[in-house]
């Protein structure tokens, strides 16, 4: 019974390997309208519940009686999250590890679970003034809705990371009207290549998802900057490499100090006491002077962004608001509350390009209506650095600025951050996540799937019988010129080919990385 439910599996995976276009975007629809209602959804009613908080903190005359409210709010969230957290521990923090964990086959997410527990926390969470992000949680929000479209259809497993990648990319889409930069993310952070197998099915739920929250939010991007901001002259561009060096090197510092937060709440807990379900009443107490001084920097960072072109701000200022959220970024992230690091980092990035901005004004180097290039050049630089995926961070902070005349600054500024960032040894910050996360995640539940991956420089000119893969990966067919052929020792690997391999879900990483990395 069990052999003959194994055949049936394999057949769906290459009937799947096997399906037209047009079915794979079909799918994509669904997974984009069920996702975009989502995380469309999650996203309006965090943006009504922080309006409420920030106004509370914002009224003055009632401060008191306000702080008291504030505080039973607190209060409620951290009940919630102490229950909810420890029935369900990977709704904690981005989500965005667990999704790569999940694609890599590395964990098995209860898909309901995770979806109604996150739901309901991460809006509490972000909409109480803390500044986490709304898009880490939105594209776990996401997978799991795909994941639960999977199990609706009773996918095999090659579709079912389909529609999780799918979802994820949708739900990026939704969180920040940008459907292309959903799927680069995918690629960049998850899959480090294309594959047929994703990518129609999720440039299908990309564009639908942010249709839908189009629907909700309107057309205005979600960073709505200047027109018509001057272009810098090409005796200018030196000043591009000076801050794509800054802004590799803010953002090496920022990633290490985000991988070791979780250190400084341990200890604080052992000295205190206090148990790592109620961490966030730490960030809760220290987020309260905060609102109370500057209401207005509350939240995951939008507004500051938004404020940086419509205000003057002096370089002491934007020290301030930098030091300020760099700290209590940490904090908020520490906690464990769901919540994301993604705008956070984009806010933080246009700082620092604000904070490089008024320098080369106050020196004559460019104008001040050329200050605004410096916020979008740092928000793209910073997360470009960061998450060490430097097409999704331009092609993100372009659709969400909504002017795509910046293209080529963004390009030198965020690849010399990158090199900046790899040369330090820094890595991507999702994977270093996913990687202090695995000991005590990892699963290998014995399931076999198939998966695509590209012929590379690294394999490519080889037989078969020369690749050393592990005794339990089999490559079942490749794929030249357009025509699929079955292999056995002696096929020889043509680069830009694809290969299908039969593979343990648990080994999909490694199996990656053998074929494709140095």
């Amino acid at each position: 019974m069990e052999e003959q439910s194994e055949i049936l599996s394999s057949k769906k995976e290459f009937a799947f390997a096997s399906s037209t276009i047009l079915a794979q975007v079909g799918r994509g629809i669904i997974v984009g309208l069920v996702v975009g209602i989502i995380v469309g959804s999650f996203r309006f009613l965090i943006e009504k519940g922080f309006h409420i908080v920030q106004g509370f903190y914002q009224d003055q005359e009632n401060l008191i009686r306000n702080l008291l409210i504030i505080l039973l709010f607190y209060i409620l969230i951290c009940l919630l999250s102490a229950k909810l957290t420890r029935s369900e521990k990977d709704i904690k923090g981005s989500g965005i590890p667990q999704v790569e964990a999940e694609l890599k086959g590395l964990m098995s997410l209860n898909w309901w679970s995770v979806l109604w527990k996150k739901y309901i926390l991460g809006i509490l969470a972000i909409a109480s003034g803390l500044m986490l992000g709304r898009e880490g949680p939105s594209i776990q929000l996401g997978a799991a809705g795909g994941k639960g479209i999977a199990k609706w259809l009773k996918s095999s497993p090659v579709e079912e990371r389909s529609l999780i990648a799918s979802g994820a990319a949708a739900g990026l889409a939704a969180a920040f009207n940008a459907p292309i930069a959903g799927l680069l993310f995918v690629v960049e952070e998850v899959y480090h290549h294309f594959s047929r197998f994703f990518w129609v099915s999720t440039l299908a739920a990309s564009l639908v998802a942010n249709f839908v929250s189009l629907l909700i939010f309107g057309l205005t991007p979600v960073l709505d900057m200047p027109d018509n901001i001057p272009q810098m002259s090409l005796s200018q561009y030196w000043i591009y490499l000076v801050m794509g060096i800054f802004l590799g090197v803010s953002g090496y510092l920022y990633e290490k100090a985000v991988l070791n937060v979780g250190k400084v709440y341990d200890w604080i807990g052992q000295k205190i006491h206090l148990d790592k379900a109620y961490y966030p009443i730490l960030a809760f107490l220290l987020i309260i002077p905060v609102g109370i001084f500057l209401p207005q920097i509350l939240g995951g960072g939008n507004q500051v962004v938004l404020s940086l072109t419509e205000h003057d701000f002096s370089f002491k200022i934007l020290f301030l608001y930098f030091i300020i959220r760099f700290i209590w970024s940490m904090i908020s992230y520490g906690s464990g509350l769901p919540g994301g690091i993604f705008l956070p980092i984009l806010a933080l990035g246009s700082l620092l390009g604000a904070l490089v901005g008024v320098i080369c004004v106050n020196l004559g180097l460019v104008t001040q209506q050329q200050f605004p290039i410096f916020v979008i050049l740092g928000m793209s630089g910073y997360f470009g650095a960061i998450s060490k995926a430097p097409l999704t961070a331009m092609i993100l902070v372009t659709e969400m600025v909504g002017d795509i005349r910046n293209l080529m600054p963004l390009g030198m500024v965020t690849l010399v951050a990158y090199i900046v960032m790899d040369l330090l040894k820094g890595a991507p910050v999702y994977e270093a996540m996913l990687e202090k996360m695995l000991p005590e995640s990892a699963t290998d539940d014995g399931e076999v799937t198939l998966i695509e991956i590209p012929v590379s420089d690294k394999i490519a000119g080889k037989q078969v019988h020369e690749l050393n893969l592990p005794h339990n990966v089999l490559i079942t067919t490749q794929v030249h010129n357009g025509k699929s052929k079955t292999v056995n020792g002696s096929t020889r690997m043509y680069l830009g080919d694809m290969i299908h391999l039969v593979i343990p879900k648990s080994e999909i990483g490694k199996v990656k990385d053998l074929l494709l990395y140095d």
